[in-house]
């Protein structure tokens, strides 16, 4: 069956203004927007729970196996309880600063802010140190010891060595384009920089990047929300931006080939994969969907 929506949030159960975060972790999804909220769902987008966590836009939440972090404008980044959504602390408060993407990686809690300070946690919890990366910090990856940082005109590579008392790093590449950021085996996928073309770099064996396959004018709009997966030994991208259209992309043999898309009738500003052949899209007014291949 061609890529399709099977089921969405309820009207009354969505959030009030535009999600700007989805995570699915062990058969849950979690969303957060501008509304200040966190909310849990089931798979099928059943109405589960909400804690209202920040008195102003959340603009991305990371989990870890035991809490939920999410960062917002108001200067703090909060962790909260799997389970019920409630709160364990203020885990930073900066009001200088706005944090912009938290990202949990093996046993490593990143936080990006709007200066380009990255500050890391070890075993999320204890704070190991902090580097700067030159560029505002909207989106951010994580590959084995690479760090990816984009905003809009470049993502920043960054080669981290995590094991002495102090995290020591280089910059590994400047390369042209914008997140969304979808890494996949060894893959580093990203836009261009005017975010409507599709980039994916091949990582070899020594870290070297190389660009194998662009796709030109991917979406006729700008491209916000991108999740790519290995399933069964078959890499696939999803897509979807300002165009109200997700796209479905084929990663094998040095390129990228369409595979199929769908309407949907919202802007979509994050994506996430599920279970097996399930994707989550979310967006504009507090929509999310769940489409099917």
């Amino acid at each position: 069956m061609p890529l399709h929506v099977a089921t969405r949030a309820d009207d009354a159960d969505k959030h009030e203004f535009d999600v700007n975060q989805l995570i699915y972790h062990k058969g849950k999804l979690y969303s957060a927007g501008d509304d200040g909220k966190i909310k849990m769902w089931a798979p099928d987008l059943k109405f589960l729970k909400e804690v209202q966590a920040h008195p102003c836009s959340i603009f991305s939440i990371t989990i870890d196996d035991n809490a939920i972090y999410s960062c917002s404008n108001d200067g703090t980044v909060k962790s909260w309880e799997l389970e019920t959504l409630g709160e364990k602390k203020v885990f930073l408060e900066d009001k200088e600063v706005e944090f912009w993407k938290v990202k949990y990686d093996k046993g490593v809690l990143y936080i990006g802010d709007d200066q380009g300070n990255v500050r890391m946690y070890k075993n999320s919890e204890k704070f190991y140190g902090s580097i700067n990366v030159a560029i505002p910090v909207k989106d951010l990856a994580i590959k084995d010891n690479l760090m990816f940082a984009s905003k809009d005109n470049d993502v920043i590579v960054t080669d981290l060595n995590l094991q002495g008392e102090k995290p020591q790093f280089g910059i590994k590449a400047t390369i042209m384009g914008r997140g969304p950021l979808a890494l996949v085996d060894n893959k580093a996928i990203f836009m261009s920089r005017d975010g409507k073309d599709i980039i994916v770099n091949q990582i070899d064996e020594q870290q070297h990047f190389r660009e194998i396959a662009k796709v030109a004018k991917a979406h006729d709009m700008i491209i916000n929300g991108a999740t790519a997966v290995n399933w069964d030994g078959n890499l696939w991208l999803f897509t979807a931006g300002w165009d109200k259209v997700v796209k479905q992309w084929k990663v094998a043999n040095d390129s990228l080939k369409a595979d199929g898309s769908c309407n949907i009738d919202f802007i979509v500003n994050t994506m996430v994969y599920g279970d097996k052949d399930q994707i989550y899209a979310a967006g504009g007014d507090g929509h999310i969907a769940r489409l099917d291949l």
